[in-house]
């Protein structure tokens, strides 16, 4: 797979992620289309968003092994020929159960890219040498949230939402084509080492520190807007215009942070940097909220949140790399994921039932900070990087 240009390589993976995460916003722009022409009930639509986001966390563990024994090459490809079929399956679907069923399917596609992407790096590039492709890769998520939210509106009232979902196709055709000819690893079981390789401590932690972090910013983005409009009395395009500065200083932060980590601080200390960066936000959330600070400070708080937390994933992933022998890399990204969406599935829940019971917002601003200052801590378990010996 050496031959794999870093040019190809982000492209094929960026695509991949794009189309994993797809259907996700595509249910969410779609919804009051979707509603119209199934009869439908908000739950409903939510339980698409549901199906898939729950599928993906209890699929990540098992395709991140199954990456490790088919190899990278036929993981990623899978990941795009999911994709195909999920978007052909929505465009086309009669009835709602289909759409449901297409919501599962989506899943394992959601819960496999990073698995086999992450490997397809592992393959391609040398240690050291991956933190700008990982900002790329893990960008297409943001980048499939920015083309689904900007051309789907278009489409549908061009022509309707069933074309506008096949005007997507094009994605996964174009990353299958892409991965034509590229050659795979030795299998990538052949690079086995000897003994049974498990995942090392350190991925482990990061898996700990992905889902304590994750409930924090799962709560502060899902209610940043509300938080905005209700308690802070900003206009509702005020509110969403933080969700749009999320998006986009999001992109930007992981692009950048897997390259500080690699060239100067290394993984532990970034993940440090990026827990506290959102505990200053939730730090300046919480003040507004005493009226100790004028609303102003959502921006900063936004920009914070999106700098930190919000890019995580791309100098966590990274680490996974760095940190696991080859044969484990599908394993260890699993593992890491499946404490992600646990976490990431809690904390919005959890911070709606406390404002609801305590009527305030503070309390779970400060939760959210605390937890931030435990992630903080829980970095410091995490190595700067390189290779660690494979177990035996």
């Amino acid at each position: 797979m050496r031959e794999l240009s870093r040019v190809r390589l982000g492209v094929i993976t960026a695509s991949a992620m794009v189309i994993a995460t797809f259907p996700l916003i595509a249910f969410s722009v779609l919804a009051a289309d979707l509603i119209d022409e199934f009869a439908i009930s908000r739950s409903q639509v939510g339980l698409l968003v549901t199906s898939t986001s729950l599928v993906g966390a209890l699929a990540s563990p098992l395709f991140g092994r199954i990456t490790d024994r088919v190899g990278a090459v036929l993981a990623t490809r899978s990941i795009f020929l999911i994709g195909l079929a999920t978007l052909v399956a929505l465009a086309v679907s009669p009835v709602y159960g289909l759409l449901v069923a297409a919501a599962l399917v989506a899943g394992v596609g959601n819960g496999w890219s990073n698995p086999a992407t992450n490997s397809l790096i592992v393959g391609a590039v040398p240690s050291g040498s991956r933190g700008l492709v990982t900002g790329i890769k893990q960008s297409g998520v943001q980048l499939g949230t920015f083309l689904a939210g900007l051309f789907l509106p278009i489409f549908s009232a061009l022509w309707n939402w069933r074309v506008a979902v096949s005007m997507f196709a094009a994605i996964p055709l174009a990353g299958l084509i892409s991965t034509t000819g590229v050659v795979g690893l030795p299998a990538d079981g052949e690079i086995l080492s000897s003994g049974h390789p498990v995942v090392p401590a350190p991925v482990k932690w990061i898996a700990v520190y992905g889902a304590v972090s994750a409930m924090a910013s799962s709560a502060m983005f899902g209610f940043l807007p509300l938080f905005a409009e209700e308690d802070q009395l900003w206009s509702p395009s005020s509110a969403g215009m933080l969700v749009a500065i999320i998006g986009l200083t999001g992109m930007v932060a992981r692009l950048g942070w897997p390259s500080v980590a690699e060239r100067y601080l290394g993984h532990g200390r970034t993940l440090r940097v990026l827990a506290l960066l959102s505990a200053g936000a939730a730090l300046l959330l919480s003040l507004a909220a005493l009226d100790l600070l004028p609303p102003w400070v959502l921006v900063p708080a936004a920009l914070l949140l999106a700098g930190g937390t919000i890019a995580w994933m791309a100098v966590g992933m990274l680490a996974v790399m760095d940190l696991s022998v080859p044969s484990v890399v599908g394993k260890g990204t699993g593992v890491v994921l499946l404490g992600f969406y646990l976490g990431y599935s809690a904390g919005a829940p959890l911070m709606g039932l406390s404002v609801d019971v305590l009527g305030s917002y503070v309390p779970g601003w400060l939760t959210a900070m605390a937890l931030l200052v435990v992630a903080s801590m829980l970095a410091g378990r995490v190595p700067k990087g390189g290779n660690l010996p494979s177990p035996s």
